[in-house]
């Protein structure tokens, strides 16, 4: 299961999930580019031996396609995108303003298919690609107070199966990833506003998540994730195509 000679742009690359997906993804064998909105990009980049890295902040219009320019300018193509995003803001439906809406639109789902449409012209020439996109759970079940992420990623999924039929033919495969409960400070941040709205502490909401709504009983790992993402970039995934990967511990199973 490799990847070998691959070239893969991996977006929100710098932390999280971004990073474990990148590291699985280099482990394989791909030549890597990451972005990142932090000045600790360069650092991880550097870390992971990756090809090279960019600061990008999906919120500003086009820095997507700037991205795409500088992973193909430093990688020569690119054969796998992993299109993914940090999250958008918690909050009651009623607490959120045009303006939340407006960012959590140019973050996740915009993003999606500025990345889409840059990256997808080349894969079409070489006759073969991999288009990952990471959501989260929302996409099959809502998620309390991320109204803004259910709704935005829901389209990141939609266009994920709309384009699964039309590039199919041409060697370019499309997955959803649709993670939850994974240990990271994206995870620990939304426990925190959970505990704040609620009036409980963050031990006594983790220690519920974990008995009510996780049979596995664990967080999930990061890397998990990314040795998920290294499988469907492979070969031996190569007649999967429109899927969507529910990782969630059981969460959506009860």
């Amino acid at each position: 299961m490799t990847v070998k000679g691959k070239r893969a742009l991996v977006t929100a690359g710098s932390s999280g999930l971004g990073a474990a997906v990148a590291a699985s993804l280099q482990a394989s064998g791909a030549e890597v580019f990451i972005t990142g909105t932090g000045p600790h990009t360069s650092e991880v980049a550097r870390g992971l031996g990756a090809a090279g890295w960019a600061i990008a902040d999906f919120t500003t219009p086009g820095a997507a396609t700037d991205a795409v320019q500088s992973a193909l300018e430093t990688l020569g193509g690119v054969d796998i995108l992993v299109s993914n995003t940090g999250g958008s803001r918690a909050a009651r439906a009623t607490d959120l303003t045009p303006a939340d809406w407006d960012c959590a639109y140019r973050l996740i789902l915009e993003s999606a298919i500025a990345l889409t449409n840059s990256v997808l012209p080349g894969m079409l020439a070489g006759g073969w690609g991999r288009l990952i996109y990471m959501t989260s759970v929302g996409v099959v079940r809502p998620l309390p107070r991320l109204h803004t992420s259910n709704v935005m990623r829901a389209g990141v999924a939609a266009l994920a199966k709309s384009l699964a039929g039309e590039v199919a033919p041409h060697g370019i495969t499309t997955h959803v990833i649709a993670p939850a409960h994974v240990d990271t400070n994206r995870r620990r941040a939304l426990v925190a506003a959970a505990s704040a709205a609620s009036g409980t502490s963050v031990e006594e909401t983790e220690r519920r998540q974990l008995a009510t709504e996780l049979p596995v009983g664990r967080w999930g790992r990061p890397e998990e994730i990314g040795e998920l993402v290294a499988y469907l970039c492979s070969e031996r995934a190569g007649y999967q195509t429109g899927s969507t990967h529910v990782v969630d511990g059981g969460m959506t199973s009860i």
